[in-house]
């Protein structure tokens, strides 16, 4: 691969081209989640105007409660104009015990109503419905780094297309490492995927299994 080639594909395509290890860099601080249905676009830094002040003021101040804010969409055009309810899902828990939590809602503002500090104490906060299932984000945030949306985009749409329940994310970290999927409630980040390789992971992540040759670490876990 040329200098041209390396540049074009961004910091992933060097990281590659270095085999950088990928274990032990998941984010620890991450011990719960917040994930906030929103069409975008999305800024490269804080969050969309149009968001309700309230649900800015609660995502601002999630990670002092060592709780990661993200956004999300769907990866269809859909996704891109949603006009109706949306979707906020909350996760977090101790190892062996983590939980899903899915809120459908017309207005955002509801967010002012999650207890940050009950989410951070690792119990459900009865913010929404119990949920079994995981479900998977795959960062795409292009502004934040090309690398995120050259790569995340098509494993998102190649994860959709097999009808698997995933979402497109604002950043999770890493991204260098991309594409990077985490599954929650879980909290296992697994990177450096492509169209390829990401079924398999994400066929194994929603049954609860880490792919070791992608296995990034699960957040809010120190690395060792």
């Amino acid at each position: 691969m040329s200098v041209c080639d390396y540049a074009l594909g961004g910091c992933a395509a060097l990281c590659r081209a270095a085999r950088e290890p990928l274990r032990d860099t998941a984010p620890p601080r991450a011990k719960a989640w917040l994930a906030v249905e929103h069409p975008g676009p999305w800024p490269a830094l804080g969050w969309p105007s149009d968001l309700p002040a309230s649900a800015i003021e609660v995502l601002t101040a999630a990670p002092a409660y060592d709780v990661r804010p993200q956004l999300i969409r769907r990866p269809d055009r859909e996704g891109r104009v949603v006009t109706g309810d949306r979707v906020v899902f909350v996760a977090g828990g101790p190892l062996g015990a983590r939980w899903l939590e899915r809120r459908v809602t017309s207005d955002l503002g509801d967010v002012e109503k999650l207890d940050l500090a009950l989410l951070a104490e690792g119990g459900p906060p009865g913010f929404g419905s119990a949920v079994r299932e995981r479900v998977l984000l795959v960062c795409t945030h292009g502004k934040r780094d090309v690398c995120c949306a050259r790569y995340g985009a098509p494993v998102a749409r190649e994860l959709a297309a097999r009808g698997l329940p995933v979402w497109e994310t604002t950043h999770l970290g890493g991204d260098q490492f991309a594409a990077n999927m985490v599954c929650l409630p879980d909290g296992t980040y697994h990177g450096r995927l492509d169209r390829e390789s990401a079924a398999e992971v994400a066929f194994g992540s929603l049954r609860g299994e880490v792919s070791p040759a992608h296995y990034r670490g699960r957040a809010g876990v120190s690395p060792t």
